[in-house]
């Protein structure tokens, strides 16, 4: 929706930077030495001007860090989880933790990484299956590149075939961490819908658009605003989400800059739910009935 900025009151500019935030968890808090006041009779419309956040995010979280396997190469069969340790991984890193946890863990189970087809396979000289339960969890499958199905549910167990026991990963890797990051604010209502169809706090979601290492710097072309209800802002408080909705995965020493624009506009006049329809037309235009003569001459 674009507003018409009616008030004449000077548009206002709050630097959030990280290093002088109150509290860092659960959230980026703020407090403001002069709070936002919204004066009587004008409505604060909130965007954000720009993001800046180093590029540091963990692609292996609390989230995805387990990979859970069962091997038929004793006299019975043996689940196995393996959790690994939250960092940045590539394609190979993995690997090697994972083949180091087998052979500590005498698992007789080899993982191998095509860099042709950018796929994980496993081998073993035993019957074996990757498998995903309560008890055993395989938290990891979009990274390891498990199928899902038409329910949009990933495909377990991952059987082994004959004749030498192996499983071709029917899906490339992804070892990205997350493509967007939305950013919330928690103190303030807002009404932005997800994917779900929930309205949640999004304030932003901007893309991840650099390598490891670099600084995320996002502007956006054209502002999101928000028509905030408070009339006074004292305290800030943000906080970021990966695409999977859990907490973003970066370093407590990671600093976010965040630009917010505060602008001010007169009350938009009320208008009916059902302004441009027909049936409101004909509420707006009643139809004068005219009573028939029905005597006779």
């Amino acid at each position: 929706m674009t507003y018409r900025l009616d008030t004449g009151i000077q548009t206002s500019t709050v630097y959030l930077d990280s290093t002088n935030c109150v509290t860092r968890s659960p959230y980026y808090q703020y407090n403001l030495a002069t709070g936002i006041t919204c004066p009587t009779g004008v409505r604060i419309l909130l965007s954000v001007a720009g993001v800046s956040l180093p590029n540091v995010i963990n692609n292996v979280t609390e989230y995805n860090n387990t990979f859970s396997i069962q091997a038929n190469h004793s006299a019975e069969l043996t689940n196995y989880t393996i959790t690994f340790p939250v960092g940045i991984y590539s394609a190979w890193t993995w690997r090697d933790y994972l083949n180091s946890q087998f052979v500590a863990r005498g698992i007789p189970v080899n993982c191998i990484y095509d860099t042709q087809s950018f796929r994980y396979k496993f081998v073993s000289q035993y019957d074996f299956h990757i498998r995903n339960t309560e008890a055993h969890p395989t938290t990891c499958g979009h990274l390891i590149g498990v199928a899902k199905n038409n329910n949009n549910q990933y495909i377990y167990p991952i059987n082994a075939t004959v004749p030498y026991w192996s499983i071709v990963m029917p899906s490339t890797v992804n070892f990205a961490p997350t493509p967007f990051i939305f950013l919330k604010m928690s103190n303030i209502n807002l009404s932005n819908i997800n994917s779900f169809g929930d309205i949640n706090d999004s304030l932003l979601r901007f893309p991840v658009n650099c390598d490891y290492g670099q600084m995320i710097q996002y502007r956006p072309t054209e502002l999101n605003k928000f028509l905030i209800q408070s009339s006074n802002i004292n305290t800030i408080q943000i906080h970021l989400e990966d695409v999977y909705n859990n907490p973003l995965a970066i370093p407590s020493g990671a600093e976010l800059q965040v630009i917010l624009k505060i602008e001010y506009i007169y009350p938009p006049p009320a208008q009916d739910y059902d302004a441009g329809t027909i049936p409101h037309f004909y509420k707006m235009n009643p139809i004068t009935s005219v009573e028939e003569d029905l005597t006779e001459d």
